[in-house]
């Protein structure tokens, strides 16, 4: 009669650690799976606006650009200006009041937040 107990038991406790093992594993899915979704909706609620401009008087073609990729009141702004030899490429990152901002800079910021583009857009 005990080894029939003991046979049960250890057939439980096996059957346990099993469950324990899947358990496991379907936490870490599922954790995957947060994380994957969690960057889908920052990606999907990014809001993007920009405008493009001659920098310097005596040129021409709007070659300088601000993008402005919004979350909400916080993001980043991408500048860059060409000059006749070159362009410069500057990136800050924005949370209202925080960095002066040049008025295209400003105005990408208001694109973004108002009229902006969102990943699905695109």
């Amino acid at each position: 009669m005990n080894e029939i107990i003991l046979f049960i038991l250890g057939g439980l406790i096996v059957v346990n650690i099993i469950l324990i093992a899947i358990i496991f594993v379907l936490r870490k899915n599922i954790k995957r799976i947060e994380e994957k979704q969690r960057g889908e909706l920052i990606l999907s609620s990014l809001s993007i606006g920009g405008t493009r401009y001659d920098a310097f008087q005596g040129m021409s073609g709007k070659l300088s650009f601000s993008l402005a990729f919004m979350a909400g009141d916080k993001g980043i702004i991408l500048t860059s200006i060409h000059t006749r030899d070159q362009s410069y490429l500057y990136l800050k990152p924005y949370s209202e009041g925080d960095v002066s901002l040049t008025e295209e800079e400003k105005k990408a910021v208001e694109v973004a937040l108002k009229e902006g583009y969102t990943i699905k857009d695109i």
